[in-house]
């Protein structure tokens, strides 16, 4: 079974590009893989997939 989360990039004039592929990689670490991203209102946005830790 899997499981998923939706995260977004946080809308700062301090955050950039770096930090959002900053925290994907932390998330990669714990095993969530990049299923799909897309911009809304000039936010990225990406929905994270693993497999359900039971």
């Amino acid at each position: 079974m899997k499981e998923y989360k939706f995260i977004s990039q946080k809308r700062t004039p301090i955050k950039k590009d770096e930090d959002f592929e900053e925290l994907l990689n932390s998330y990669a670490k714990t095993g969530w893989q990049v299923l799909n991203t897309f911009v809304h209102r000039g936010v990225v946005k990406a929905i994270l997939e693993r497999e359900k830790k039971e």
